[in-house]
């Protein structure tokens, strides 16, 4: 970790500095845990209030918040410029731009300069990778892979055959780009699964990050595609032929099922899932656990399974933990009704 002036992190993320410039930051903590030396962030300007009682060396809000007696650093937004400055401070590895003699490099593959590839790499027949591209230990990448610059491989990534990925791109360790798509028929009940060959690629775009366990299986026949800055959390997956849009978020567990499509900038959120052959509008955000089992043809928050509208979710949600009440209730009417029936009874028969 590096220690930095408030100068220089003022110039680095062109931020307003109130107080001293010369105070150093040797660490970074949350605005409760924050001590002498620590550099710390609010979010919400409603909080400003509470600045008197930070202990850090200095907080980074936003542009119109002041408060006396603390080094403040004004910027546009203090969250991402917060995560501005733990890169500053943890800059990342310096990477030796060597190939190891342990690594097998297949004598028709393209390396580009200033690559890193460490021992136990196996890279296949007619497979290209671009330039400052960083392959660690355990990596396969198969024959006829396209590979572009400045992408990283973290330990035990599996890249299979013909699949293409362009530049800027991250896989954490023991992901999977390019399995074997799920694809079984048979006769009839009772007969034997026959394996479908798959025989498309992934092509995955610039900018996307994939998450350690993460499993993409190629096209049956297309590619599988993963749009421009998709970002996935941990133990994602997506099956055959799923088009995923530009900017996605999908987080831990989520399941895309066969051929479904989403827009730009879709959320799901953690355990959520997707059946097969359906279409996901732009900008929806489907929460945890959601199951969506139509098309999602409107943006908006969705949750539940099936998923619906987040307003009609949170109403049904309220109805389900009252419905003990309302059996008793109704069991209640019942018994009145039964009594006066009775009551009643022996005067019509009269």
């Amino acid at each position: 970790m590096k220690t930095l002036s408030l100068k220089e992190i003022a110039d680095a993320l062109n931020a307003n500095l109130l107080g001293n410039p010369d105070e150093m930051i040797t660490g970074i903590n949350g605005i409760l845990e924050a001590d002498k030396g620590d550099i710390t962030f609010l979010a919400n300007p409603k909080y400003k209030d509470h600045l008197p009682l930070c202990r850090a060396s200095a907080v980074m809000v936003s542009r119109d918040v002041t408060s006396e007696g603390i080094n403040l650093l004004q910027v546009d937004n203090p969250r991402l410029d917060y995560a501005r400055v733990i890169n500053l401070m943890f800059p990342p590895k310096t990477e030796s731009g060597s190939i190891s003699e342990k690594a097998f490099i297949a004598a028709t593959a393209q390396i580009g300069e200033n690559c890193s590839i460490y021992p136990n790499v196996y890279i296949g027949e007619h497979t290209t990778v671009g330039k400052n591209t960083v392959i660690y230990p355990g990596v396969t990448i198969g024959d006829d892979v396209t590979i572009g610059d400045d992408c990283f491989f973290y330990a035990n990534v599996a890249v299979n055959r013909g699949c293409r990925i362009g530049n800027r791109v991250i896989f954490n360790a023991g992901c999977v780009i390019g399995s074997e798509g799920f694809g079984f028929e048979r006769e009839k009940d009772g007969d034997p699964h026959i394996k479908v060959p798959q025989v498309g690629i992934v092509i995955i775009e610039d900018d996307v990050e994939v998450g350690a366990l993460c499993a993409i299986d190629r096209g049956s026949i297309k590619a599988t595609v993963i749009g421009r800055g998709t970002k996935f959390d941990n133990l994602v997956h997506i099956a055959h032929n799923c088009q995923v849009g530009e900017d996605n978020l999908l987080m831990a567990q989520t399941l895309l099922a066969g051929s479904v499509k989403t827009g730009r900038n879709v959320w799901f959120a953690g355990q959520a899932a997707c059946l097969d052959h359906l279409k996901v509008a732009d900008h929806v955000k489907v929460f945890g656990r959601g199951g969506v089992t139509q098309n999602i043809d409107e943006a908006g928050l969705y949750a539940g399974f099936p998923t619906r509208p987040f307003l009609d979710w949170q109403k049904a949600s309220a109805m389900f933990y009252k419905t003990d009440d309302q059996r008793k209730k109704l069991s209640a009417l019942e018994k009145r009704i039964r009594d006066l029936e009775e009551k009643l009874l022996p005067e019509k028969e009269a």
